[in-house]
Formats: C-alpha cells, sequence, structure tokens
C-alpha cells in the first residue's frame, strides 16, 4: 500500500522563474522511480512525490507550458523557456512532481518506496519497498 509523510507546504520554480507551483498536504506517495521514462530524461533513479490535484496549484506561469502526451493519457509538462520539467498528469489525474528543487515549509519529503525496480541501473542499499511497477 502506498505510504504517506505529512508535510505544511512545498513550492517550486523553473529554472528561468517563468513557472511556479505550490503543493500541500500529504502525498500520496514519495518514492524513487527507475522506470525507463525517469532514465532518459536523466536520472538514475528520479525522487518523486505525487498530489491529488486539489493539493497542487500553480502560483504562475500556466501559459507558459509545453504538455507532451508521452504515453496514452500521461502528460509531462516543462517549461517553453528554459526547459526545465514542471510535472506530470497521470491518466488517474495524479500530480508526479520532482522533489530536486522544491523548498519545503515544514517537514521535507524523502522516498518511501522504489517504483519500477525492475527496469533500474544499479541496485539500491537502503530498506525501502521495491516494487517492479506501481505498488498495488
Amino acid at each position: 500500500l502506498l505510504s504517506f509523510q505529512r508535510m505544511s507546504t512545498g513550492s517550486y520554480e523553473c529554472l528561468c522563474k517563468k513557472v511556479g507551483y505550490e503543493v500541500s498536504g500529504e502525498p500520496a506517495m514519495s518514492c524513487y522511480c527507475h522506470c525507463n521514462h525517469c532514465q532518459i530524461y536523466g536520472a538514475d533513479a528520479a525522487k518523486l512525490i505525487v498530489f491529488p490535484p486539489d493539493q497542487f496549484k500553480y502560483t504562475k506561469g500556466e501559459s507558459e507550458l509545453i504538455k507532451y502526451e508521452h504515453t496514452p493519457n500521461k502528460f509531462r509538462y516543462t517549461c517553453k523557456t528554459c526547459g526545465s520539467f514542471i510535472h506530470n498528469v497521470l491518466p488517474n489525474g495524479l500530480y508526479v512532481c520532482g522533489i530536486g528543487g522544491m523548498k519545503f515549509t515544514g517537514k521535507t519529503i524523502q522516498p518511501t518506496m522504489h517504483i519500477f525496480y525492475a527496469e533500474r541501473t544499479t541496485d539500491s542499499k537502503d530498506d525501502l519497498p521495491k516494487h517492479d511497477g506501481w505498488p498495488a
């Protein structure tokens, strides 16, 4: 099952500072993702947090986004000026945000599991649960 960690607020701005957002409340999931897409976008394993739409809010620059459908009904959003990853939206509507670059008020969120571990390029030597796909 999904693990939860409480936080108050997290905020993010892209490199050029044209796009920003805030997240609040408990994330639906926090994880290291080892999927092929995260590896293509430059990570051995991406540190991600996942939020329902009502806990995500743009603070600026929503018109500055490029929306790319990289698998059916899964969208990746990037800044059209600097190319920074902003977030993904999954087919179920959840927002997937990177932990890196996020500024937290309250407790910083850390991954509580690994997902798509079967696709990993290196082994992780922690005691976190390791799932071959999405957790049940």
